[in-house]
C-alpha cells in the first residue's frame, strides 16, 4: 500500500514542472526581448574565419576581442556590443560535443545571422547541410531564418574570382534545395580588409568587400528593426502556448492516473480491512472454543 501512496504523490506533483530544456528556451527568449540592441549571431564551422570577420566588423584590427588562432578559442557563445549591434560569436559547428546546441541556442534569440563558410573548401560540407536541415525541421518559420541570414563566403583572397562564382552558385542551390527560396550571399576577405585599414590601402579595403557586407547588414537591420521585437514576442508566445497545451494534456493524463491510483488504493484498503475482519472473526472463534 505504501508503494501506491508514493506513486500517487509523485503523479500529483509531476505536472507542476517543465523540462530543463524548456526552461532554458523560455529564459533565452525572455532575455532576447529585454535586449535593446540588434543581436547578430555569427556561426559556421571551426576555423572558417568567424572571429576574424567579427573583429573586422567591430574595427578591432589587433584581434583582441575575438581571439583567432589555430587552436579552438571559442567554447561558449560570446557577446560583444558595438554601437547598436550586439555581435555573438559561437563555437564551430560540430567542433566538440554540444557545440551545435550552443549555436542553436544563439540562433533562437538572434535577430540577424551571419553564416560564415570558407570558400576555399568548396560548397557546404555535410555538417553545415545537416545544421541547416535541422533549422528547417525545427524552426517555426524557416523563411524568417533565411530572410534574416547573410551567407558569408570568407577568405576570398585565397581563391580565384571564377572559383568563388562557381562555389557561390552551387551553395545557393544547396540552400534553395533545403528552404525552397533564394538567400543572400557575399564574398569577403576580412584579413585583406584589416591589412588595408592598418596600411591605409583603400583598394585592398574595397576589394575585401567587408564594407559591402556592412552595408547589407545595416540595410537588413534597418528593414527588420521595427518587427524584431514583435518577432521576439511571437517566439515567446509560441513556446508558452506549446507548454500550456502540453501541461494541460499532462494534467488531464495525471488526473486519470490519480483517479485510478485512488481506486487501487481504496480497493487495497477495503481488502486490508476485510482481511482484518476475517482475522478478528477467526480469533474470536478460536477464543470461544477455548
Amino acid at each position: 500500500m505504501s508503494q501506491v501512496i508514493k506513486k500517487l504523490n509523485e503523479i500529483e506533483s509531476s505536472y507542476r514542472y517543465i523540462s530543463k530544456k524548456e526552461q532554458e528556451s523560455i529564459s533565452l527568449l525572455e532575455n532576447a526581448i529585454k535586449e535593446t540592441n540588434v543581436l547578430v549571431t555569427c556561426m559556421g564551422l571551426y576555423n572558417h574565419g568567424k572571429s576574424t570577420l567579427l573583429n573586422a566588423l567591430i574595427k578591432d584590427y589587433k584581434h583582441i576581442t575575438f581571439k583567432t588562432a589555430d587552436v579552438r578559442e571559442t567554447a561558449e557563445n560570446k557577446k560583444v556590443i558595438y554601437e547598436d549591434i550586439t555581435f555573438v560569436d559561437t563555437p564551430g559547428l560540430n567542433a566538440k560535443d554540444n557545440d551545435n546546441k550552443r549555436v542553436m541556442d544563439a540562433v533562437k534569440e538572434s535577430d540577424i545571422n551571419l553564416f560564415v563558410h570558407n570558400v576555399s573548401t568548396g560548397e557546404f560540407a555535410k555538417v553545415e547541410i545537416e545544421f541547416l536541415q535541422n533549422i528547417k525541421k525545427h524552426w517555426n518559420n524557416p523563411k524568417e531564418f533565411i530572410q534574416r541570414t547573410i551567407f558569408v563566403l570568407s577568405r576570398t583572397d585565397t581563391v580565384s574570382d571564377d572559383d568563388i562564382k562557381q562555389t557561390q552558385i552551387r551553395m545557393k542551390e544547396q540552400v534553395k534545395e533545403i528552404f525552397g527560396m533564394s538567400s543572400t550571399f557575399v564574398g569577403v576577405s576580412a584579413k585583406s580588409y584589416i591589412k588595408g585599414m592598418l596600411e591605409n590601402k583603400k583598394l585592398l579595403v574595397k576589394k575585401s568587400s567587408v564594407d559591402e557586407l556592412q552595408s547589407i547588414l545595416v540595410n537588413l537591420k534597418d528593414s527588420y528593426k521595427s518587427s524584431i521585437v514583435k518577432t521576439k514576442k511571437e517566439r515567446l508566445q509560441r513556446i508558452y502556448k506549446s507548454l500550456i497545451n502540453k501541461l494541460s494534456s499532462k494534467v488531464q493524463t495525471n488526473k486519470l492516473e490519480i483517479s485510478q491510483s485512488k481506486r487501487e488504493l481504496q480497493e487495497m484498503e477495503n481488502s486490508f480491512n476485510s482481511d482484518i475482519r476475517n482475522i478478528e472473526t477467526t480469533l474470536s472463534n478460536y477464543y470461544a472454543r477455548l
